[in-house]
C-alpha cells in the first residue's frame, strides 16, 4: 500500500485523489494560509504604515521591498543618522514571503560573514523590544543538528571545530542525549549530532511590526501600495524613481524587493543583474500533539533533508527537497499579497517520508496544512549584496535563500555602514553581487540551476563538488578537444574547465570512476601524473576562463591610470608583464592582476577567473571622466593556453621563427608573435604557477588549429593534457597565494608577503599609498603563512581542504584558505594565517616571519589535530624522483 494512503487513513484525512486535487479537498483555501492568518492583521499597517500620503518629491535614500530586509535595513540606516529615507512596498509590509518564513534563528554558518550577520540578527530581534516595547516572539530554544551517516558526522565535526576556533557555543551529544532534548525523534538510527543552545525563533510577524516601527520612530517614511516602475539614473548614476503614485528623486536606491529583485533589476537604463529564481517552498503543520512544549529545540535532519519545530504544541516540518521545483519563470502573477501555492503532495513526498521516519508520533496527528509558498534562490546558494556594478549607488539586498529573517537584521546593518560610509565591508566576496557574470542572469540558466540549488542546503556537500544542472554555459574552443582526450570538467563562473583527465590510453593515467570523500580523492593518481608532467616535461593546460581586459589611450592617459590604481611600477618598457595589486585608500586589495604593456599607450591585463565583473568594475569606476582611457573586456575573445614545463620554450620554437631563448624571451615578458597560423599571440613567459613555461592568448577563431599543432609537435616532448588540480598543487607548494581564495579585499600586500609588488618610493602617487606606509612602520597583524602537515597519513586521514582552524602553540590563530598535496616534497601544503590576538584584552599584536617561525602549529581536521610546520615563506624543494602507480 502506497506510504500516502497508509499516512492518510491514520490521520484521518481523504485519500491521496483529494490531495492531488488540491488543499480545497480539506477546506483549506489556495489563496490562504491558516497557519499565518495573524501575519495579515491590520495591526502592524496602521501602527507602521501610510497607505494615502503622496509621493514625497526628494529622499536621500529609496528602498524598494518591505520585507524583512528592507524594513531592517531602513531601521538600520535611520539609526545610523540617514532619516531621510523612503520605504516602498507594492503591496502591504512582509506580503512577499517574509510573512510565511518560519522564523527560525539557527547562527553558526561555515561563511564566517553570514554566521556573524546571523548573531547580528538576533541580537537585534531581541534589543528591538526594549527599543519599542513591542514583543518580537523571539525565543532561546536552541536546536540539534543529526546526523545519521559518517559523512555527515564528519561534516558536522568540521562545523564544530570552525564554531569552536570561534568562540561560538555548541555541544556534541550522543542519540540519548538528543533524546533527552528532544524527545519527539527517533534515535536509534543516529551517530550523534550537535545541540546549538543559542539557536531560536522568532514570530516573523511580530519582529517585522517591531523594526517598522522602529524606523517610522527615527523618522523613515514607510509607504505601502506604491509600486516601482523605473528606477532612473544618469550617467550610470541613480538620480531618482518613477512609481505608480509620482516620482521621487534620491540619491541611493536599493532593491530589497525579494523574489521581485530580478524583474526590478530590469526597470533601469542599464539594467541591473540579479540572478535569482522562486521555486516552491513547502512545510506541513500537524495539530497539537501530546508532550510537545515550545521550549524543545527544534531539530535538522540534513540526512532526511528536513526541519522540525514546535508549532502551537504540534509539529511543523519543512525541507530542502533534493530535485525543487521553479515556478513563475514567465513572470510573477499581480497581484501577489499573502498568496500560497498549491500544494504538491507527490514534490513533497521525500520530505514526508524523512518527517515520518524522524518523528514517530505524527503517524497518528492529524494535519492542520501543507503550506506551499515560494521562496528565492541564487545560482550559487548565497544571498545577494552590495553595489550594482551597472549603476553606481544602485544597492541590492535580496535573494536570501530562505534564510531571510536569520540575517536580514544583521545585514541591514552592513548595508547601512556600507551605503553610508561607501566601503564595502571586509571578506563579504562570498555575497558581493559582483560575484556574478551577464551569463549567470540567463533565466532559462536560473530556472534549471534552482532545481539542484535547493538541495544542496542539506546535502553532503564534498570538496570540489560540482553542480550538475545548468551546465555548458560558456566553453573554450578547445572544450571539444578536451572532452575527447577524458576530462573530468568543473564550473567556474559558468566556465567548463578541465579539473583532471581520464585517459584509458596513457599509461600513466588511470581511467577512475571519481568517488566524493573528504579523504584521499579517486583522482589522486591522474593529478600526480599530470603534476610530473609540469615538471618534467611539457603540459597544455586551458587558461582561457581568467579574465581579460585591454586598456589603452592616445596619450599617456592608459599609463597614467593604471599608476594611480597600481603599487608597482607600471610605467615599464614595452613588452614587460609585471604582477600587481590594486588596492583601496586603507591598501586591501580590490583586484591582483598580471599586466603586459604591449605598446606605449596599450595594456593586456589578466585576473582571476572569479573576479571578472568585480575588477572591471574597479577599473572602469577611476577611469578618466573625459573619455581618454577605453577600458574593453575582451574574456570571451581570447583563448588561453598554457604551454607549461621545462620543455616549452623547445616545443614552440619548433612552431615559430621568433626566438624564444631565454636571452631574447626573458621571464615575465610579452609580445606578439605568430605561432603555427596564428598571428598575433600574445605569448607571454609565465605559466601561473611558477613553472617555465607560456601562456598564449589567441583570438578564439584560431585557436582550436593552433591548439592541434602543439599536440602534434608535442608528442616528441612527451606532451601531456593537465588540468587545474595540478595547477593547485603546482602554486601552493610554492607558496603561491591566489586572490579571493587565498586573501581578500581585507587584506594588503605586507600581510601575504608581497612586498616586492609595492613602490613606495615610485614616482607616481597611488591609491593607498598612504595606508602602506603606515602599516609598513607598524608592521602586520596577520600574515599569509604556508603550512607543512607532519603527521598526516595521506591514505588514510581526512584531508584538509579550506577553513581549517589552526592552532599555534595550542591557540586558535586562523583559519586555512586553500590546499593541496606536493610531490616534490611529499607531504600536505596547506595555505592560512596566523595573527598574534592577546587573550585577555583581545587586541592583535605584530606578527613577523620570526613569529611565524618560532609558532608549533596544529590544523583541525573534522576535530582531530596534526602537527604542522609554519613558514612565511615558500619551503625549498627538495626535487623527488616521480613515483607511479
Amino acid at each position: 500500500m502506497p506510504l500516502w494512503t497508509v499516512f492518510a487513513s491514520k490521520m484521518r484525512l481523504p485519500p491521496l485523489t483529494a490531495f492531488r486535487r488540491g488543499v480545497d479537498a480539506i477546506n483549506l483555501p489556495v489563496t490562504t494560509s491558516n497557519i499565518h492568518n495573524r501575519l495579515r492583521s491590520d495591526g502592524v499597517r496602521s501602527a507602521t504604515t501610510d497607505t494615502s500620503s503622496s509621493i514625497p518629491p526628494q529622499a536621500r535614500v529609496v528602498v524598494c521591498g518591505g520585507g524583512i530586509a528592507g524594513i531592517s535595513l531602513s531601521y538600520h540606516l535611520a539609526k545610523a543618522g540617514w532619516t531621510d529615507v523612503l520605504l516602498l512596498e507594492q503591496g502591504k509590509l512582509t506580503c512577499g514571503t517574509t510573512w510565511h518564513s518560519v522564523g527560525l534563528l539557527g547562527i553558526s554558518h561555515h561563511i564566517d560573514f553570514i554566521s556573524e550577520c546571523r548573531s547580528m540578527s538576533s541580537q537585534l530581534y531581541e534589543s528591538i523590544q526594549e527599543e519599542t516595547g513591542m514583543s518580537t516572539g523571539r525565543i532561546c530554544n536552541g536546536s540539534v543538528a543529526v546526523a545519521k551517516t559518517k559523512e555527515r558526522m564528519t561534516l558536522l565535526k568540521r562545523s564544530t571545530s570552525l564554531m569552536k576556533a570561534r568562540g561560538e557555543e555548541f555541544q556534541m551529544v550522543t542519540p540519548s542525549e538528543i533524546a533527552s532534548l528532544a524527545p519527539f525523534i527517533k534515535v536509534d538510527d543516529l551517530l550523534g549530532g550537535v545541540y546549538f543552545p543559542r539557536d531560536g525563533r522568532t514570530n516573523i510577524s511580530d519582529t517585522a511590526a517591531a523594526l517598522a516601527a522602529a524606523a517610522k520612530q527615527r523618522g523613515v517614511k514607510i509607504l505601502e501600495g506604491v509600486e516601482v516602475e523605473k528606477v532612473l539614473t544618469k550617467n550610470n548614476r541613480v538620480t531618482g524613481v518613477e512609481t505608480s503614485r509620482g516620482t521621487v528623486n534620491c540619491e541611493y536606491f536599493v532593491n530589497a524587493a525579494g523574489q521581485w529583485g530580478r524583474e526590478l533589476g530590469l526597470k533601469s537604463t542599464p539594467n541591473v543583474k540579479i540572478p535569482l529564481h522562486p521555486a516552491e517552498h513547502y512545510y506541513l503543520v500537524t495539530k497539537a500533539i501530546e508532550g510537545i512544549s515550545p521550549s524543545m529545540p527544534y531539530v535538522r535532519d540534513y540526512d532526511g533533508g528536513i526541519y522540525i519545530i514546535e508549532w502551537s504544541r504540534g509539529l511543523l516540518c519543512g525541507g530542502f527537497e533534493k530535485m525543487a521545483k521553479p515556478i513563475f519563470s514567465n513572470g510573477i502573477p499581480k497581484p501577489f499579497m499573502f498568496e500560497t501555492l498549491p500544494p504538491d503532495w507527490d514534490q513533497f513526498q521525500p520530505l514526508l517520508d524523512s518527517f515520518l521516519l524522524r518523528a514517530p508520533a505524527a503517524e497518528t496527528a492529524e494535519v492542520q496544512q501543507l503550506f506551499n509558498g515560494p521562496e528565492s534562490f541564487t545560482p550559487d546558494g548565497n544571498f545577494l549584496l552590495g553595489e550594482a556594478p551597472e549603476v553606481s549607488n544602485y544597492f541590492v539586498m535580496t535573494g536570501f535563500n530562505s534564510i531571510g529573517v536569520s540575517a536580514s537584521g544583521g545585514v541591514g546593518s552592513v548595508l547601512a555602514d556600507w551605503i553610508i560610509s561607501g566601503k564595502a565591508p571586509h571578506d563579504s566576496l562570498t555575497v558581493d553581487i559582483q560575484r556574478f557574470t551577464d551569463c549567470h542572469n540567463n533565466q532559462l540558466f536560473l530556472k534549471e540551476r534552482v532545481k539542484e540549488v535547493v538541495g544542496r542546503f542539506y546535502a553532503v556537500n564534498y570538496p570540489d563538488d560540482d553542480y550538475t544542472h545548468a551546465r555548458n554555459q560558456r566553453c573554450s574552443p578547445l572544450y571539444p578537444r578536451q572532452q575527447a582526450a577524458g576530462a573530468v570538467f568543473g564550473e567556474l563562473m559558468g566556465y567548463e574547465r578541465p579539473k583532471y583527465f581520464n585517459n584509458k590510453d596513457d599509461p600513466f593515467f588511470v581511467s577512475v570512476k571519481s568517488k566524493k570523500t573528504f579523504g584521499k580523492p579517486s583522482w589522486f593518481d591522474n593529478v600526480k601524473a599530470e603534476y610530473w608532467s609540469c615538471r618534467d616535461s611539457v603540459s597544455l593546460m586551458d587558461m582561457s576562463t581568467f579574465s581579460k581586459f585591454e586598456i589603452k589611450s592616445t596619450g599617456s592617459e592608459a599609463t597614467d591610470l593604471l599608476q594611480r590604481l597600481c603599487p608597482n611600477e607600471m610605467d615599464v618598457p614595452v613588452g614587460t608583464l609585471v604582477h600587481t595589486p590594486m588596492l583601496d585608500e586603507n591598501g586591501h586589495y580590490q583586484n591582483d592582476c598580471s599586466v603586459a604593456r604591449l605598446a606605449e599607450n596599450r595594456y593586456f591585463i589578466i585576473s582571476p577567473t572569479t573576479q571578472e565583473t568585480r575588477a572591471f568594475h574597479w577599473i572602469s569606476k577611476h577611469l578618466p571622466k573625459d573619455g581618454s582611457v577605453d577600458l574593453h573586456n575582451v574574456t570571451h575573445q581570447y583563448t588561453g593556453i598554457n604551454v607549461i614545463g621545462p620543455k616549452a620554450r623547445e616545443l614552440l620554437q619548433t612552431l615559430t621563427f621568433e626566438s624564444l631563448s631565454n636571452t631574447d624571451f626573458r621571464p615575465f615578458c610579452c609580445k606578439e608573435i605568430s605561432i603555427g597560423y596564428a598571428n598575433n599571440v600574445k605569448a607571454l613567459s609565465i605559466t601561473h604557477a611558477g613553472e617555465p613555461g607560456f601562456v598564449l592568448y589567441v583570438n578564439n577563431e584560431v585557436a582550436l588549429p593552433l591548439y592541434d599543432r602543439l599536440w602534434d609537435a608535442g608528442q616528441d616532448f612527451g606532451i601531456r593534457n593537465c588540468g587545474y588540480y595540478a595547477l593547485r598543487w603546482l602554486r601552493i607548494e610554492k607558496f603561491f597565494g591566489y586572490w579571493g581564495e587565498d586573501f581578500n579585499s581585507s587584506n594588503t600586500p605586507f600581510e601575504i608577503g608581497r612586498e616586492t609588488r609595492v613602490k613606495l618610493n615610485k614616482e607616481s602617487d597611488f591609491i593607498g599609498k598612504q595606508a602602506l606606509i603606515e602599516q609598513k612602520g607598524k608592521g602586520v597583524e596577520s600574515k599569509l603563512t604556508m603550512f607543512l602537515l607532519e603527521d598526516h597519513d595521506l591514505d588514510n586521514d581526512l584531508w584538509p581542504w579550506g577553513d581549517e582552524p589552526i592552532y599555534r602553540d595550542g591557540k586558535f590563530t586562523g583559519l586555512s584558505t586553500s590546499s593541496g598535496y606536493a610531490p616534490t616534497l611529499g607531504k600536505m601544503v596547506v595555505v592560512g594565517w596566523v595573527t598574534n590576538e592577546d587573550d585577555k584584552s583581545g587586541q592583535r599584536g605584530i606578527v613577523t616571519n620570526d613569529y611565524v617561525l618560532k609558532g608549533h602549529y596544529e590544523i583541525d581536521l573534522a576535530g582531530k589535530r596534526f602537527q604542522a610546520r609554519g613558514s612565511p615563506y615558500p619551503v625549498k624543494l627538495q626535487l623527488k624522483q616521480p613515483q607511479f602507480g
